[in-house]
């Protein structure tokens, strides 16, 4: 009995370990707190407005540092999650979801930040 309680517990503290390499977060998101709160707050100040947006994600930008901001709608497996690419074109994101929708997640938001970048005067 103890042996087998002891081997649960090495499995759980070995997914626990897992689980948190795997949903590392950033000290900050484009100078925002890696909080799904704090970004949502930003969203909606002046100086930011949607540029593009279809039935998976939108897009806005801060025109107080050049920021743009994708961000998964809730009928999608990444929800909730956030892809920030600041004027440098560094880019952090915030997904709790797991590895391969958060992986989705952020190879789309790519492709349409590029896609903006290609319709740009």
């Amino acid at each position: 009995m103890k042996k087998t309680i002891r081997t649960c517990l090495a499995a759980v503290a070995s997914l626990l370990a897992i689980q948190s390499v795997a949903a590392k977060t950033p000290d900050s998101i484009c100078g925002t707190k890696p909080e799904m709160v704090d970004i949502m707050l930003r969203m909606v100040e002046d100086g930011v407005e949607k540029v593009a947006g279809d039935n998976r994600m939108f897009i806005k930008r801060d025109s107080r540092d050049e920021s743009l901001w994708v961000i998964a709608l809730p009928n999608t497996t990444a929800h909730p999650a956030v892809l920030c690419r600041n004027a440098a074109k560094e880019l952090a994101m915030l997904c709790t979801a797991g590895e391969a929708a958060c992986q989705s997640f952020k190879e789309q938001g790519m492709q349409r930040l590029d896609k903006l970048d290609g319709a740009a005067p």
